[in-house]
Order: C-alpha cells, then sequence, then structure tokens
C-alpha cells in the first residue's frame, strides 16, 4: 500500500475540511480584488509516513511508507465581491507517483468564499487540501490585520483555514524578514512557526486499520507576500509530527511519524497581469 490514499484526501478533500468554520459576517467590501481577476498556482508535495508499534494481534510493525511525490496546478478566478468577502471558482488538478509506479492524475474544482481577514468560510467542491492555501492570503487583512509590513515586523494569528487531519486552524508567529523584487512586484518575505493539533486514521501497509493517532503538528514556513495587490506569490513550508495510536484491541499501539514538505508559486504570467488586468470571467455558480 502507498500514500496515495492520503494523498487523495490531503489534496482532493470534502467540503468538511472548512465546514467546521465560523459563517462570515458582512465586513467592508474588499478594495484590492477585481471582478475576473485570475491567480494560477503550481504546487509541489512530498508525503512520507512512518510507523512503529504493534497491531490488532499484537504482532510488530515496523514500516515505512514510500514517499509519495505529487505536483499540482490550480486556477483561481474571482467571481463576486460583496460586504461577506470574495466568492471564487477553483480548477485544477493533481498528478501523484509513488516509486516508479505509473502516475495518477485527478482533476477537481470547487466554489470558495474568503473573507476580508482571510478565513474560508465556505468551501464546496473536492479541490481542498493543499490548494486551500493560497486563498487566506486574499483577504484585505488578513496578514497583520491589513496593516502596513516592514522587516522586523511579528505578530501571532490563526491561519484561515485547515489541512487533513489537522483538528483546528494553525496558530502561527509570523515575522517579516526582509523584501525583495519579484518579476517587477514588491514582495515581503516573511517566516511563520506554528503548532496545530492532529487526528488522522492510521492503516499498515497490508491494509490494516490501526485506529486513529493523536498529537501535535509543528509548522516552520517561509513565504513572499505581495501586499499591494493582497496575494501568496510562494510559499515553502515543512510539516511534522510524532502521533501515538490506540486500537480497539488492548495490544494494538505505537507511533506514527509524518513529515510532509509543500511549495507553491504563483505563475509568472499571473504575476506579470497584476489585479488590475482582469481575466476573462470563469464558469457561473
Amino acid at each position: 500500500m502507498s500514500l496515495l490514499p492520503l494523498v487523495a484526501a490531503f489534496f482532493m478533500a470534502t467540503p468538511s475540511t472548512v465546514a467546521d468554520m465560523p459563517q462570515a459576517s458582512p465586513l467592508p467590501q474588499v478594495q484590492t480584488r477585481r471582478i475576473g481577476e485570475r491567480l494560477d498556482y503550481s504546487l509541489h508535495a512530498v508525503l512520507s509516513q512512518s510507523i512503529a508499534g504493534k497491531d490488532a494481534f499484537g504482532h510488530a510493525i515496523d514500516q515505512a511508507l514510500a514517499p509519495t511525490n505529487v505536483k499540482g496546478y490550480e486556477r483561481i478566478v474571482v467571481m463576486k465581491i460583496d460586504g461577506h468577502g470574495v466568492t471564487v471558482h477553483r480548477s485544477g488538478s493533481i498528478t501523484a507517483t509513488v516509486d516508479d509506479a505509473k502516475p495518477v492524475t485527478t482533476p477537481g474544482q470547487s466554489w470558495s468564499l474568503v473573507d476580508a481577514r482571510g478565513r474560508i468560510v465556505r468551501d464546496s467542491g473536492k479541490l481542498g487540501g493543499l490548494f486551500l492555501l493560497p486563498l487566506p492570503f486574499l483577504g484585505e487583512t488578513a496578514v497583520k490585520a491589513g496593516d502596513d509590513l516592514a522587516v522586523g515586523d511579528a505578530w501571532t494569528a490563526k491561519l484561515g483555514t485547515k489541512l487533513y487531519a489537522m483538528t483546528a486552524q494553525p496558530v502561527m508567529r509570523f515575522s517579516v524578514t526582509g523584501t525583495r523584487m519579484v518579476l517587477g512586484v514588491h514582495v515581503f518575505t516573511i517566516q511563520a512557526t506554528g503548532t496545530v493539533s492532529m487526528r488522522e486514521p492510521v492503516m499498515t501497509s497490508s491494509g490494516e486499520p490501526l485506529g486513529y493517532a493523536v498529537g501535535t503538528a509543528k509548522i516552520t514556513a517561509e513565504f513572499d507576500y505581495d501586499r499591494d495587490d493582497r496575494r501568496l506569490i510562494s510559499l515553502q513550508a515543512v510539516m511534522e509530527d510524532t502521533l501515538h495510536y490506540s486500537g480497539p484491541a488492548k495490544h494494538a499501539g505505537g507511533s506514527v511519524h509524518d513529515r510532509q514538505r509543500w511549495s507553491l508559486a504563483l505563475d509568472s504570467s499571473s504575476m506579470t497581469a497584476g489585479v488590475n488586468a482582469a481575466q476573462a470571467p470563469g464558469p457561473q455558480p
């Protein structure tokens, strides 16, 4: 068995990923976004997992699943702007590869509502998981409550979404470490660290369910942020955890170690277009 089932859940998540987020309250209309604005992102991730413990029969488990490499593409189109936030249509696909196995490609699409604070308050469809990461940066006050940024600034805030197996939004500590120009766009480089509680199903390589593993994951990230246009330019992040499981039988128990490395980047065509160069609207809801 590979990590492909985990990949499917992680990337093509159901709307339950954000279903327990608070509903949006009317806020002042977002000014930066434009109807028809299009953002194209490419993404890459490597997921690995190891399990050490015992199964329901007391047999020892010591396995390390082959890492899964994932590449994907996402297009975000702004469809509606009102006092509740920004409604976007998202479409894309992922291609997952394990060892020398044949790559598996899965397409998907979703509709999402992001409020001014960067919270994903509604999501429908199956394009979730890592694809949600650019959305929390679209809100007018999503980064440092919308205040000006300067090197040395630091603040603590929740990420506007949670990913697969997270039981809550990660609480992150952000700090501005530098500025630079990317294709003529002025961006701030920001580092972030945080933790989040996890609960994920555990399964052996033979397909035997071991129950749920729980614990705390640590997240470290660095990203470039375009404050003028309120958009994520690039992000590199690592999430690592050691979770503990106990199955229905008294003998079952052990630990699960996960390591996920993610990277996202805004395509150059979206970089140079900017938000003021509106693209043709996408499909209607």
